[in-house]
């Protein structure tokens, strides 16, 4: 793995307010962006440096959530330095010290993945405290963002959702080896199957990991699913264009699919068009299982088309928010419960309040662009 041209100012512009969802407080980022002048410096004014000082702190505290949720920062974006891997060993335990205290039922578990059968890589379950059959959730992030990152989703899915969540990293990032690859949906095919037995399964995929959830909703894999910001290729990027993505992307994703270094134009090219579910032949289908396809319209990395292009399918639902950006991220305080009471209605079934839920949610959603649509179930 590499490292590659990265601003550490626009980093902190771009996913400031992911940080803060996260948990970290606004004083602590501060402090931080004030002390970093590099990405990649292991020392002093490094990116990891700085805020693996700032998670010390919290765990000699026993701040522990706190703590895992800086180590996150902390190897940002990337693993690809031996100060990043350190920081990304302490965010497991300082998380696993944290856990003890979540309000779910808890457990780190070692699933073997289909692509190779020697390839074992842990996933996170959640489960409500009141013993039952609960449908599974499998709850995936993108090329940065990984499962101990997606902790309040996963409380927000097992506590209010009454779902069993799995969640996991994407191929290629985080703790899983496996490189990133087009036929990556066999990872996820397999997990929830082995932990799924006979209950109903949904997949609700963050960023990059949108594309695994729309893939298997086309499929028809999965009883429903949740495309958040995932690329899909209906919509034709210039590689040009793609080979040198804002804050650093291309390298992000070059890295989850273990290329050498950055892509050139070809090179780029050839990725764009290994992961297009349109060439994979899977947008001619007449159907899909229930999709709900969400994201901005201002998404510097995925056209709006590869949003839009739902809306052709029956059991999909496209909710294309107006000038907000990647994953509609500024307003996702606005957008999960919608997407909860959605999952709600298409896992348990229709009822008075699951209805009543879903319609109060989308009442406080942003606006959407016209022409996309949206149901109250």
């Amino acid at each position: 793995m590499f490292v590659f041209p990265l601003n550490p100012r626009e980093l902190f512009d771009e996913r400031r307010i992911q940080f803060l969802r996260w948990g970290i407080p606004r004083s602590v980022i501060e402090r931080v962006e004030r002390r970093v002048t590099d990405n990649w410096r292991e020392g002093p004014a490094g990116w990891t440096y700085e805020w693996s000082q700032e998670a010390t702190a919290a765990a000699a505290d026993k701040r522990w959530l706190l703590a895992s949720m800086l180590y996150a920062a902390a190897r940002f974006p990337v693993v690809c330095t031996p100060l990043r891997h350190e920081a990304l060993r302490k965010q497991v335990d300082c998380f696993m010290r944290a856990s003890t205290s979540f309000p779910v039922r808890f457990e780190r578990i070692a699933v073997r993945a289909a692509a190779n059968g020697t390839a074992r890589f842990p996933v996170h379950v959640y489960r409500p405290k009141r013993e039952g059959h609960y449908p599974l959730v499998c709850l995936t992030g993108g090329v940065d963002t990984g499962k101990m990152e997606l902790h309040r989703l996963a409380l927000a899915l097992a506590l209010y959702g009454r779902f069993t969540v799995v969640a996991m990293d994407m191929p290629g990032t985080g703790e899983t080896d496996l490189p990133l690859q087009s036929d990556c949906d066999a990872v996820y095919h397999t997990v929830l199957s082995q932990l799924g037995g006979t209950a109903r399964k949904a997949i609700v995929g963050v960023s990059f990991g949108g594309h695994w959830a729309a893939k298997l909703a086309l499929r028809g894999d999965v009883d429903a699913a949740i495309n958040w910001g995932g690329p899909i290729g209906a919509a034709r990027m210039d590689a040009s264009h793609a080979s040198r993505l804002p804050n650093g992307m291309t390298g992000i994703i070059a890295n989850a699919t273990r290329l050498p270094g950055m892509p050139d134009i070809a090179g780029t090219e050839r990725l764009l068009q290994m992961f297009s579910l349109k060439n994979q032949g899977l947008l001619d289908r007449t159907d899909c299982a229930p999709l709900l396809a969400v994201n901005g319209d201002c998404d510097p990395y995925i056209p709006s088309g590869d949003v839009q292009v739902f809306s052709r399918y029956p059991s999909a639902q496209v909710w294309l928010l107006r000038g907000l950006g990647h994953c509609a991220a500024e307003a996702s305080i606005r957008v999960v419960p919608g997407m909860l009471a959605w999952l709600r209605l298409a896992m348990h079934g229709d009822s008075v309040s699951s209805r009543f839920a879903s319609k109060l949610a989308q009442c406080i959603l942003p606006p959407r662009v016209r022409g996309t649509t949206i149901h109250a179930g």
